[in-house]
């Protein structure tokens, strides 16, 4: 499958989006202002599931900053990398990481 979009865009480009999905391949762009973002996958995302001591050492190499959030059975943190990671509980499970720029 072939997918293009062209555009002539305007001087100044203020906003953009784009996202594309055939299957279980996505592709996602976004540019605001003089940010730009990307994300794609290829394949089903894979959580990862960590017992009590193979989160601690973790959390030893990449450590915890902030606590952002936190209920019956979700964690959200931002470690010293920038990251956000959502964390299933009570085994340990990475739901979601990204980066927030700003």
């Amino acid at each position: 499958m072939k997918f293009v979009l062209e555009h002539k865009f305007p001087r100044r480009l203020r906003y953009a989006k784009f996202y594309f999905q055939a299957g279980p391949t996505s592709v996602h762009f976004s540019l605001d202002g003089t940010s730009a973002d990307w994300h794609a996958t290829i394949g089903k995302r894979k959580k990862t599931a960590m017992t009590d001591p193979e989160y601690a050492r973790f959390r030893a190499l990449v450590p915890a900053m902030e606590l952002l959030d936190v209920d019956d059975d979700k964690v959200l943190i931002r470690n010293v990398a920038g990251y956000e990671e959502l964390w299933e509980k009570p085994r340990w499970t990475l739901e979601s990481a990204h980066k927030r720029n700003g």
